[in-house]
């Protein structure tokens, strides 16, 4: 699974790092960034992943399949 981040769309509003903190991060100018998965998220996280993909009021944040 690979979380892909639209910078041009951002809107910098925070709603992604200040709901899941051990996936996002501000990069140090609003925008986020993902942190490095060590293994296959569990299905509990991947769930609270989309629902701040759902929630992003820029539609900025996409998840895709990797492999």
């Amino acid at each position: 699974m690979r979380i892909l981040i639209d910078i041009d769309t951002c809107t910098t509003c925070r709603l992604c790092y200040d709901t899941l903190p051990t996936v996002f991060v501000d990069r140090g100018d609003g925008i986020p960034i993902t942190l490095p998965m060590k293994s296959f998220p569990d299905r509990n996280l991947v769930e609270a992943i989309k629902e701040v993909m759902e929630s992003c009021p820029s539609n900025s944040i996409q998840m895709e399949e990797v492999g």
